[in-house]
């Protein structure tokens, strides 16, 4: 079908038109669309599509935001991770991490309605508002990154999107004014989140 291959395709999101869109089924309409994208989505290979779109681009230098989402993509495939989470403020580290289309949800947290409202027509996206503003004694929106993570994990624990020994990947930056994906880490989750210990440096709390 058409929704099919626009999903083949690559397409972030689709949408009902024309007598789809002003029938009198609109519910099971939408329950078939979502049905045809999550069989079409299962044919995907995701490191294959991943590898075209870095070698479509190998004669051309990746930035630093550019080689961060792509690193992170590539780290949450090789550790089956469960959940990608990204810390943003405009959505761009977002979209960019969707660009190339990991197998498990981005988990993208954000202060901005807006901005997560955005992000849901984009591949993966899970949108959750932070609800707290930044203080006012810190000089940067990167600089309580870890309380937002510690945050957003409880909340996908919560819902049963995360559990103990499961991997995620954080990917964010700190740079001051203007978002940047500045690093990445692949995460264990452990029995509390103060357990929660970074591979490869079982020491880090």
């Amino acid at each position: 079908s058409d929704v099919a291959n626009a999903v083949l395709d690559g397409a972030d999101c689709v949408m009902l038109s024309a007598e789809t869109a002003t029938g009198s089924y609109p519910t099971e309409a939408v329950s078939m669309m979502n049905r045809v994208c999550l069989e079409a989505e299962a044919a995907v290979f995701s490191r294959q599509r991943m590898s075209d779109l870095a070698n479509a681009r190998k004669h051309v230098a990746f930035d630093l935001n550019e080689s961060i989402a792509m690193g992170a993509v590539t780290a949450a495939t090789n550790k089956h991770a469960v959940m990608i989470i990204t810390l943003t403020s405009s959505g761009n580290s977002a979209r960019l991490i969707a660009k190339y289309r990991p197998r498990c949800p981005i988990a993208v947290v954000t202060r901005s309605a807006q901005v997560g409202a955005a992000c849901n027509l984009h591949h993966g996206c899970m949108p959750i508002l932070y609800p707290y503003p930044k203080p006012a004694d810190l000089p940067a929106e990167g600089t309580d990154g870890d309380e937002r993570l510690r945050w957003a994990l409880r909340q996908l624990r919560e819902q049963n999107l995360v559990e103990e020994g499961d991997y995620v990947v954080l990917a964010h930056g700190w740079k001051t004014g203007v978002e940047s994906l500045a690093t990445y880490r692949v995460l264990a989750v452990g029995d509390s989140l103060e357990e929660m210990t970074a591979v490869g440096r079982p020491e880090a709390k």
